[in-house]
């Protein structure tokens, strides 16, 4: 190449490499420039406090609304005793109101929006205690359930557990409150058809197979999508405003229908009929049960096992009366297995006066009956969850069976039995009664 094509070359070399270091300082000064400009918006920002007058005002207002809904609170735990939770809903509260103490003079940026959280729980948590107030035969607020009954080899998961804020008509109600002041969310729905999953769990049924119904009572505007959607499911929407006005007067008792009447049908296991005919209950029902504690006879019977002993102790400082509670049935009825069963043991353990009081008062009285070979879907669900059942004898499943396909109050007193089928997933509809055994008189 000719030498002046270098000495043209070199220079623009020079020249290149001179701007690129140039545009390296440019670069990094336009960066600390930019740095500068940003610390001088965000200094504003930072120098701003965040407790502006509205904000702290709302910090107030929600400590006195805390102070005020602890003391209606405890009002209503004072009255109505027997719920069960108002505790926890009290420390929910109690809770609440913390957090609200230190918003007053909390350095945070989100103070606004958290101070939003706070008004939002403390509306549920007023709706949660105006529900209870208002609906009758409330048993229990902030009560949890499972799909299954608790087990010391599988641990329930936050999956298999739901919390139901209010449980109404002595448990045949579960109900979801929802406080919204405009348009009511969509996770409504979900959460609605998921604690009606819960409610249909074998281990939440109520007696007789029958699911707990669920229900929403809320305040806001129900799209009608969502209302049409939960209607279909079966679930009852309450809307807390047509109670204070701009519609009919929300009524407790039509809103939330009583159970059907109580049953009128007495079962009887062989545990109940002993205890009718036996001599010790024969003497609770005279004013001479300490004379006959003395007899001789007795004497040498409750010496034999200890669980009669127990039993006199027991019927002396509180009698059974068994047939006053059968009182009010209008038809007792026993499975056949059972009436079988007990007549092979009262002819070999009763005695006399007992065999007599069972020919005499009881036997006609008492129907035999079969479980119906033809039985509706609930029914025949229900038989066979009963026959399902593991560790209890095939004699006390037939007394179980007949009760919950007949809608019938089984009386027994085996308990343990009783508490091995809820343990199981089956609530019976039971009358669990003290043991009364035969003496042999």
């Amino acid at each position: 190449m000719p030498r002046w094509a270098f000495r043209t070359a070199l220079p623009r070399v020079r020249r290149a490499s001179v701007r690129c270091s140039e545009c390296t300082l440019t670069a990094e000064d336009s960066l600390r420039m930019d740095m500068n400009k940003n610390n001088t918006k965000k200094a504003p920002s930072m120098a701003k406090s965040v407790h502006t007058p509205d904000t702290t005002a709302r910090c107030v207002t929600l400590l006195r609304d805390c102070e005020s809904l602890d003391a209606l609170i405890v009002s209503f735990q004072v009255s109505k005793p027997h719920v069960e939770g108002v505790d926890k809903l009290r420390r929910a509260v109690l809770r609440e109101r913390e957090v609200a103490l230190r918003l007053q003079t909390a350095q945070d940026a989100a103070r606004e929006k958290s101070v939003t959280g706070l008004e939002n729980n403390l509306r549920g948590f007023q709706l949660e205690l105006d529900c209870a107030s208002f609906f009758p035969e409330v048993t229990a607020v902030r009560k949890r359930f499972a799909t299954r009954p608790p087990s010391a080899h599988a641990k329930l998961t936050d999956d298999e557990v739901c919390e139901v804020d209010v449980v109404a008509r002595g448990g045949a109600y579960w109900i979801e409150c929802k406080a919204e002041k405009g348009r009511v969310a969509s996770g409504l729905v979900q959460q609605a058809l998921a604690l009606q999953r819960y409610a249909r769990a074998p281990c939440n049924a109520r007696p007789f197979g029958v699911a707990p119904k669920v229900c929403v009572f809320l305040t806001g505007a129900l799209g009608e999508h969502d209302a049409r959607v939960l209607g279909d499911a079966g679930i009852v929407t309450l809307l807390r405003g047509a109670r204070d006005g701009g519609g009919a007067a929300l009524d407790p008792e039509s809103a939330l229908p009583p159970e059907p009447a109580p049953v009128t049908t007495a079962n009887l296991d062989i545990t109940a009929l002993f205890a009718l005919v036996s001599e010790v209950a024969a003497a609770t029902a005279s004013d001479d049960f300490e004379t006959f504690t003395e007899h001789k006879a007795i004497k040498e019977w409750s010496l034999k096992k200890p669980q009669h002993a127990a039993c006199l102790s027991a019927e002396l400082a509180d009698p059974t009366r068994l047939d006053q509670a059968l009182a009010r049935y209008k038809r007792l009825v026993a499975h056949p297995s059972v009436l079988i069963r007990f007549a092979k043991i009262l002819r070999t353990s009763g005695g006399p006066r007992e065999r007599e009081r069972w020919e005499t008062l009881w036997r006609a009285r008492v129907e035999v009956l079969e479980v119906p070979l033809e039985l509706d879907s609930r029914a025949a669900a229900r038989k066979t969850q009963v026959r399902a059942l593991e560790r209890i004898a095939n004699h006390q499943l037939d007394a179980f069976e007949l009760g919950e396909t007949c809608v019938a109050k089984t009386f027994t007193a085996n308990g343990r039995a009783v508490q091995s089928a809820a343990e199981q997933g089956v609530v019976l509809d039971a009358h669990v009664h003290r043991a009364i055994w035969l003496v042999g008189l």
